[in-house]
Formats: structure tokens, C-alpha cells, sequence
């Protein structure tokens, strides 16, 4: 309903405007070979509410503005999630605290001593790595992946994202980014004739973007006697 006063506001006003304009052309005083002031003010005002009657219809016809298939979130809320599964990871408590967010699982049979922890050709890993050692020796690496919602502009696009990669091979476990994601928006919005009265930002005015990537860790549970050996740059961390 209230997205309907602007509009009622220009109907109003293209009312009068019509009003205006068929007096003053009642009044017209012609001049020979050249338009009075009168017919300027009228053909001036009348292009006016041509225009402006075309940016009502184009208004009406106009998409939603929210995307279809995706969520609105809040920011706040989106932290908040980050911030637990940080603090759930680093205290070992992710399986209970964290089980909403898994996204993927691996499970590889090891019985090697040790264990290289690899990227490759020395990129960084979109993700933080924590490492929990278990209380015996099964031969078994367990890798999980979670992730915490990602926004941008208030919709969420966590489903958009592809998820990233492991592979094992002799005594090096490659951890692997995703894929990129290309992700186009496309956002429509009124003329400046509509905008003019309803408030909004005008075509010139800054435009403010907004991203939210979310927590994304990638949780490894080892052998107890297992060494691990990684590279400097990898943001890893080990259980508490």
C-alpha cells in the first residue's frame, strides 16, 4: 500500500499538469510564422507528461526487485554464525555445535608416520584448516568442510558457491580451492522521473555494495601419533 502513494502522488500531479496545459492552450495567442510563449509553455509541458505517463507504465511492468530463489539475511545474524563455528572448531566441538554447516565429507585410509599437507603451486586456501588429533592410532584421516552462510546485498548465495577439493596421493594430502564462481546480478530501478518523487538515490548517487563470504574451515581429525608437516602460509590451527 505504501508503495502505491508515490505513484498516486504522479497521477495527481499528470492530472494537473493536463489541467494547466488545456488552459493555457485555450489562451494561446498566435503569432505568424512562430510559436507564442504560450504553445511553447504548452508543447514544453505536455512532452513532460508524456514522459512521465510512460515511466508509470514502465514502473508498473517493472521485475521484482528480489531475486527469485534466494533468501533474504541479516548481516548480524551471519556473523554470529561465523563466530560460533570458529570457536566450536578451535574447541573441538564442531560435530554438535557446527552440523548444520557441514557441507562435504572425505575419509582416507593412512598408516604412514607422517603426513605433508600440500596446496598447489602455493596458492592459498580460500578456507582456515583445523586439526584435531584423536586419542588413538585408527589409521584413518577424516577430513569434513564447513560453511557458514554467505550474503551479498542481503540475498543469500551460500548454494551458489562450489565447494572446495582433497586428494590424497602417497604420504601428501592436497587440499584443493574451488572452482570460481561467476556469479551476475542484475538490479533495475526507476528513472530519474519516478525517483524524483519517490526519494531514491539518483542515477549519479554512489552506489554501495555489500559481501558477506562467511566462515569456511576445513576440519581434519588424525591419527594420535601421526606428524604433520605443512606449509608457513597455511592458515592452520590445532584443536585446544
Amino acid at each position: 500500500m505504501m508503495g502505491m502513494i508515490p505513484l498516486l502522488i504522479i497521477v495527481i500531479i499528470v492530472i494537473g499538469i493536463l489541467v494547466f496545459s488545456t488552459r493555457t492552450r485555450n489562451k494561446m495567442v498566435h503569432k505568424k510564422g512562430k510559436f507564442s510563449y504560450s504553445q511553447r509553455v504548452y508543447w514544453l509541458l505536455s512532452g513532460y507528461v508524456v514522459i512521465l505517463l510512460i515511466c508509470l507504465i514502465l514502473n508498473a511492468v517493472q521485475p521484482v526487485k528480489i531475486m527469485d530463489g534466494l533468501k533474504k539475511v541479516n548481516t548480524a545474524d551471519l556473523e554470529r554464525e561465523s563466530l560460533n563455528l570458529y570457536d566450536a572448531a578451535v574447541e573441538g566441538s564442531i560435530n554438535q555445535e557446527g552440523s548444520k554447516f557441514l557441507r562435504k565429507k572425505w575419509n582416507f585410509n593412512y598408516q604412514g608416520q607422517q603426513l605433508n599437507l600440500a596446496v598447489i603451486q602455493d596458492e592459498n586456501i580460500d578456507a582456515m584448516v583445523v586439526v584435531e588429533k584423536k586419542n588413538n592410532n585408527d589409521g584413518k584421516i577424516e577430513a569434513e568442510f564447513y560453511q557458514t552462510r554467505s550474503s551479498y546485498n542481503g540475498m543469500d548465495i551460500t548454494e551458489l558457491a562450489n565447494l572446495p577439493g582433497m586428494e590424497l596421493a602417497g604420504d601428501q594430502l592436497t587440499l584443493l580451492n574451488p572452482k570460481r564462481s561467476e556469479i551476475k546480478f542484475s538490479q533495475f530501478g526507476n528513472t530519474f522521473n519516478i525517483k524524483q518523487f519517490t526519494g531514491e538515490p539518483s542515477l549519479f548517487s554512489e552506489h554501495h555494495s555489500e559481501f558477506s563470504g562467511g566462515q569456511r574451515i576445513i576440519y581434519l581429525r588424525i591419527p594420535k601419533d601421526l606428524e604433520l608437516n605443512y606449509p608457513e602460509n597455511l592458515n592452520l590451527q590445532f584443536v585446544e
